[in-house]
């Protein structure tokens, strides 16, 4: 069978099952592609013709990508990968941190002929929403757009990623931690502008995902705290506490960062006391009093962030977490709530 032949089955197959969408549900949807080889570029272009794409607009260089994202909207971006440090991921960081561009939901599929392990570890854990393996088939790209559509993964945020929750639909069900997000493809695609990324829906979006990291990064320093805790009579203590003690500073760095203006007063307090608590156990020998007032402290910001840092939370909610655990609860009651 020629491969002329197999293209075009491959073509008819994609679009068998798609009936119910409109034939031409991406004619206004702007497209942005970037590979820095032209004849790449051009056979990406020609597979989203296909598609039913129209509005592309092509870069070499990701220079190119930046002024394209800073200048005008676009509805997907399709990205290549040459290698881990080409500084491909590093955009996608800047636009969902939104230091680039309008849109920091905005759809993004990467690709790449590289099929390393650790290249393409390195892509699955970036923030893009999807990848594909070159070479790929209309039918494939079909498929991850219409994937994007329909079924786009909401987004989780942790300390140092900002992206779809890779999770399986079954694990993620009745996660409170993940955020649906404004959806500029859908939007355009089912004709549906009150889906977009408008100004406002950014904003609660962004709002939402902050307070999911506040959540993330306590837990994260609690974790730590109560393995150091728990670890007092470890022999091996010596060698890596330190190491955690470093993580636990940079986690409250990044804690102060996240939280909310309105929030600091209770929660960067909190944080403060687990900062100063870890700075002393650094600089003197730790002791089982030290490593359990640590832990202590960092149960209750997690609890604290866990409720949204609400000074008007009854002493009694946070006491009974607190106390789930073990150890003294009073002290941290009061130092949640005043």
């Amino acid at each position: 069978m020629s491969c002329l032949k197999c293209w075009g089955i491959a073509l008819r197959t994609w679009f068998i099952g798609h009936e119910a969408m409109d034939r031409e549900p991406y004619v206004d949807a702007t497209v942005l592609i970037y590979d820095s080889k032209l004849h790449l570029r051009k056979q990406t272009r020609s597979i989203l013709n296909i598609i039913g794409f129209w509005n592309i607009e092509e870069c070499e260089t990701l220079d190119e990508v930046q002024h394209a994202l800073s200048g005008h909207h676009a509805d997907l971006a399709v990205l290549a990968v040459e290698h881990r440090h080409d500084g491909v991921a590093g955009m996608v960081n800047e636009v969902r941190r939104f230091r680039c561009g309008s849109d920091p939901f905005l759809p993004i599929i990467l690709t790449s002929w590289d099929a390393r392990l650790r290249v393409v570890r390195s892509i699955i854990n970036s923030d893009a929403d999807d990848f594909l393996v070159n070479p790929f088939s209309t039918a494939d790209l079909g498929e991850r757009v219409d994937a994007l559509v329909r079924n786009r993964k909401p987004f989780v945020v942790t300390e140092e990623y900002f992206g779809p929750d890779r999770r399986t639909a079954q694990a993620r069900a009745g996660d409170p931690g993940t955020v649906d997000v404004p959806n500029a493809l859908r939007a355009r695609a089912e004709r549906r502008p009150e889906l977009g990324p408008n100004s406002h829906m950014i904003e609660a979006a962004m709002g939402k995902l902050r307070r999911v990291k506040v959540r993330n990064v306590a837990r994260r320093i609690w974790a730590i705290a109560d393995i150091l805790y728990k670890a007092f009579e470890d022999p091996s203590l010596p060698d890596w506490i330190d190491r955690e003690l470093l993580q636990i500073l940079k986690s409250g760095r990044t804690f102060h960062e996240a939280i909310a203006s309105s929030q600091t007063a209770e929660l960067g307090s909190l944080c403060d006391s687990v900062i100063q608590v870890a700075n002393k156990i650094r600089d003197e020998r730790p002791t089982q009093k030290n490593l359990e007032l640590l832990e202590q402290s960092a149960l209750a910001l997690r609890v604290a962030a866990q409720l949204g840092g609400d000074g008007s939370v009854a002493a009694s909610e946070i006491s009974s977490v607190v106390s789930g655990v073990g150890g003294k609860a009073d002290d941290v009651v009061k130092s949640v709530v005043g």
